[in-house]
Formats: C-alpha cells, sequence, structure tokens
C-alpha cells in the first residue's frame, strides 16, 4: 500500500476516526498559474521568472513583474510545504521600469536562500494587491537543497489551487493541484474524500482497519473520477460528486515520487457538497377581486435541505395573459425577496414564476395562477338632486324638465375614469354622457316610460337602475307591477341583443 500505519501515525493524531469515503491511487501531476484580473480597459498583470520544478542550491534572485498603470497597493511572497510556511517576506519596495502606452512596469526581487529556508519541496507563492484592489497570484513549484543535503530525497511538490464559489459545489468539482518532481520522474498520488470533521482537513484515523480503501491506477477506474491528467507541472481530475451527501467534505491528496517511498507530500482542500435543489413554496391567493391595493406573494417556507436559506437568491417573474397588447412582465431579483408586495389592481389573469438559486448554482422553480376579478360598477341615479332608486317613481310635466345624473357611479380606481353612461328610454338607448336636463321624449305617447341607467366599465361589466317617469297630468294607467313586468322582459331581450353587438357608437353622446 502507498501509506503504510505507521506513515499515517507520523501525519497527525488529531484526525476525527471518521471513516475514509474514497481512496485512489492515481498517476498524474501539474497545475496552471492562477491570475485574477480588474475589471477594466487595462487589467493589471502579474509574472514571475522562475519556471516551474527549479532546483535552487544556492542563493538565487529572481524577479516578479507587475504591469499596470499605478503602483501595486502591496505585494509579498511565501514558500509553502506541506505542513506550513517555510519563508515570508512582505515587499516593502517596487522599482518603476518602462512605460508603455497606459500600463508601467514594476518590479521587486524575490531572494531564495537555502540556509534560510532548509530542505524543502515547496510552493512559492507571489501575491500582490493592484492599485485598483485586485488580488493576483502567481504560484510555482521549486526544490531547495544545499550542497550538504544533495543526496537526501526530495518528495514531489503538492498544493491544491482552491477553487471559486466559496467552496461550493454540485454533481462535479474539478480539481487542480500544482505538482511537480525533482527529477521528472511520474509521481504516485493518494486521494482521500469524506465527510468533514469539525475541525476541517485534519490529519489522522488512518490507521483503523477497514478505514482506507485503496485502488491503484492500474486497475479499474474509480466511477466517481474522470481520466487523470499530469502534464509534468499539474494534475488536475474531475470528481462526481452525485453520491455524495450534501455537506462539507474533505479531498486529501498525498503525493510520492515511487510507491515505496517514505517521503510524501500532502494537501487538503475542503468543499461544499449540494446537489439538492431548493424546495420553493409559494404562498399565493388563486383569485382576489379587482382593485385590490397590494398582493402579497409569499415564499418564505422555501428552503434548501441541508444548508438551509442562507444564500438563496429568488427571481420572481409576474406576466399577464391574453389582454390588449401591453401584457405586464415585471421581474425581481435578489437575496431579499423571499416575499414581495405587488400593485395589481387590474383584472387579469397573471402566471407568477418563481425560481430559486443556491449557492452551488442548483435552482428550484414554482409557478402558480393568480386571477384579479373584474368587479362590477354600481350605478348610481340623482334626480334633480335627489337620490333615486331602482323602480322608484318619478313625476315630470311634459313642458318642463329634469336634471338626470350619474357622476356618483362607483367602480374600482382603475376602471373608474373609463365609465360610460348609457340612458335608455323605454329600454332603447337614447343618450350617453355622466349627466343632463330632459324633458319628455318625442314619440313616447302614454302617460309613463322607463328611464334606465347603465353604467359599463372597459370590462363590459355593468349595472343599472330603472325608474317610472310618470305624467303628473296623466290617469288611468296600468298597474305599475304590469309596467315593470313588461319593461323587464323587453330589458332582458336587448341585454342579449347588446352584447352580441361590439359596441354602442350609434349612441348618441351628451355634452
Amino acid at each position: 500500500m502507498l501509506l503504510n500505519a505507521s506513515n499515517m501515525r507520523v501525519m497527525s493524531t488529531s484526525l476525527n476516526r471518521g471513516s475514509a469515503i474514497l481512496v485512489i491511487l492515481l498517476l498524474a501531476s501539474n497545475i496552471p498559474v492562477l491570475n485574477s484580473q480588474a475589471e477594466n480597459d487595462f487589467p493589471a498583470t502579474l509574472s514571475v521568472d522562475l519556471e516551474d520544478g527549479t532546483v535552487i542550491d544556492d542563493e538565487f534572485i529572481f524577479k516578479a513583474l507587475v504591469m499596470d498603470d499605478l503602483e501595486p497597493h502591496s505585494a509579498s511572497w511565501e514558500l509553502l510545504d506541506s505542513t506550513s510556511t517555510r519563508h515570508y517576506v512582505s515587499v516593502s519596495e517596487f522599482h518603476q521600469g518602462v512605460t508603455s502606452g497606459p500600463v508601467t512596469e514594476w518590479t521587486f526581487d524575490i531572494v531564495i536562500s537555502p540556509e534560510t529556508v532548509g530542505l524543502c519541496s515547496c510552493i512559492l507563492v507571489v501575491s500582490i494587491t493592484d492599485s485598483n484592489g485586485v488580488h493576483l497570484v502567481e504560484s510555482a513549484s521549486i526544490f531547495i537543497k544545499s550542497l550538504s543535503t544533495s543526496d537526501e530525497l526530495l518528495p514531489p511538490t503538492l498544493h491544491i489551487h482552491e477553487s471559486g464559489m466559496d467552496h461550493w459545489h454540485s454533481e462535479s468539482y474539478m480539481l487542480e493541484a500544482l505538482s511537480s518532481t525533482i527529477d521528472s520522474t511520474v509521481p504516485s498520488f493518494s486521494i482521500i474524500i469524506r465527510t468533514s470533521s469539525t475541525i476541517k482537513c485534519t490529519y489522522g484515523g488512518f490507521e483503523v482497519e477497514n478505514s482506507v480503501y485503496a485502488v491503484n491506477y492500474n486497475s479499474s477506474p474509480h466511477p466517481s473520477l474522470s481520466e487523470i491528467v499530469w502534464d509534468g507541472d499539474t494534475l488536475t481530475f474531475e470528481i462526481d460528486l452525485v453520491d455524495f451527501d450534501d455537506g462539507w467534505h474533505d479531498i486529501i491528496i498525498f503525493a510520492q515520487s515511487e510507491i515505496e517511498d517514505s517521503t510524501y507530500s500532502h494537501d487538503c482542500v475542503s468543499i461544499r457538497i449540494d446537489n439538492t435543489l431548493p424546495s420553493v413554496i409559494l404562498d399565493i391567493p388563486e383569485e382576489l377581486p379587482e382593485g385590490t391595493s397590494t398582493v402579497y406573494l409569499d415564499a418564505s417556507s422555501t428552503f434548501d435541505e441541508y444548508w438551509g436559506i442562507q444564500g438563496l437568491t429568488y427571481t420572481w417573474s409576474i406576466n399577464e395573459l391574453g389582454g390588449t397588447g401591453e401584457e405586464m412582465n415585471q421581474v425581481f431579483s435578489g437575496l431579499d425577496y423571499r416575499s414581495i408586495e405587488l400593485n395589481l389592481v387590474d383584472s387579469g389573469i397573471y402566471v407568477i414564476s418563481l425560481s430559486v438559486s443556491d449557492n452551488a448554482g442548483n435552482m428550484g422553480i414554482s409557478t402558480s395562477t393568480l386571477e384579479i376579478v373584474n368587479m362590477a360598477p354600481t350605478a348610481r341615479l340623482t334626480i334633480d338632486g335627489e337620490d333615486y332608486f331602482d323602480n322608484d317613481q318619478v313625476t315630470l310635466d311634459p313642458d318642463s324638465s329634469i336634471l338626470v345624473d350619474a357622476s356618483s357611479s362607483t367602480d374600482t380606481s382603475n376602471d373608474l375614469d373609463g365609465l360610460r353612461y348609457v340612458w335608455r328610454v323605454d329600454n332603447v338607448p337614447t343618450y350617453e354622457g355622466a349627466s343632463r336636463s330632459i324633458s319628455w321624449p318625442d314619440g313616447v305617447d302614454a302617460d309613463r316610460f322607463v328611464l334606465s341607467l347603465e353604467v359599463i366599465d372597459d370590462d363590459s361589466e355593468s349595472s343599472m337602475i330603472s325608474v317610472i317617469v310618470v305624467d303628473n297630468t296623466g290617469s288611468g294607467s296600468p298597474p305599475l307591477s304590469i309596467i315593470i313586468l313588461i319593461i323587464s322582459g323587453a330589458f332582458l331581450s336587448y341585454s342579449i341583443f347588446r352584447r352580441s353587438k361590439s359596441d354602442d357608437s350609434e349612441i348618441p353622446k351628451w355634452n
């Protein structure tokens, strides 16, 4: 086996005894340089005059070069091995070089002394913060030895590059690590993937029987790993996370020049696995009356099964179906949109969709339909300043007139300004308008007629008031109940006819 029990005990005694999920022996090693860039027209760049795998056996001086318009804010470099920082230097002085167009060369020296650092399979990490506050990093593998230690074996270098997204991953994880050998021989690797303990990335407990499961690289490939790639400097492979439970997991890598070699390097990274979609729960009414000033859309019961609600992003989409071509399309998105309030006073059918994404990029979606039901207007009639109601009677001298007014009729605020007022004489549309003075109509020979007011909104919903107008000089008229029955029948027939017509454009309008 690559690592025996005694070797494992040397690494540490602090690791919990949690069982390993996966250990795999692999062939490979090398990692691309990480370089962050400022998001501007001329982003700063960082480069180091050093090749991966360089062997240093005497004091060695080389330069780090920054290309930027202004002097960097700060810089540092350090040497890391598998256990700690071996050497750290904070840069206090930059040398200004050639200016070319909008950028200038800024350099600083890096001095490595074997007497100071000692024997080391090291990772050099150079970091700067540019003039815009953007952090840039370059890394390289180096081997440090002196003449007195030239015969001692050095294990491969090993340094995992931590990916972005604050360690969140779903379904897969592409691992990249710097790794070189001093003599360019192919290294051997072991990978352990296991649930993190309270203290993440601790080492120990591997001597427990059956706690480690190894698969040699010559055996059948493990189903959770992709093809291994190693180009002499970088190690890359993809881990299939689908079968792992949600939660923190440690990925521990060991590197040896040969399987029998007792010296090795190791590194660890802890990642958050989240393979579960957020459960999107909407609390939205199915129906509300038109004119409701505020509609409350609630998704506060939405949750992510393992990780809770922190970091969830809510994106609401509200779309009106049908309509006149001016359908509403509203979108709200952000961390604080667990619940929203909308002003949906207009009647219609609205499709409300909510997508919720977590830190690992998983997205849950839920859709609901809300109908805003149109409310019919309420007809109000005043005659000569007095209120009249359905089936009331008013007297009118054929030689005089009365002032009829429907302007006190009511409806929801969105429909009020667009109300139509249609006046009928014996159920025949005669005038349109809110108010006017009327006298005895031409063509009415009886001593009474029915005056009707119909108030119609823009959705063709309506309400009506009818009053009996009586000639105060007439007599011998039929009973009022008979008149109402006749007029009601005529109105029903007309209503059916009117609703089959597209408009009432021929009704005279009042000024």
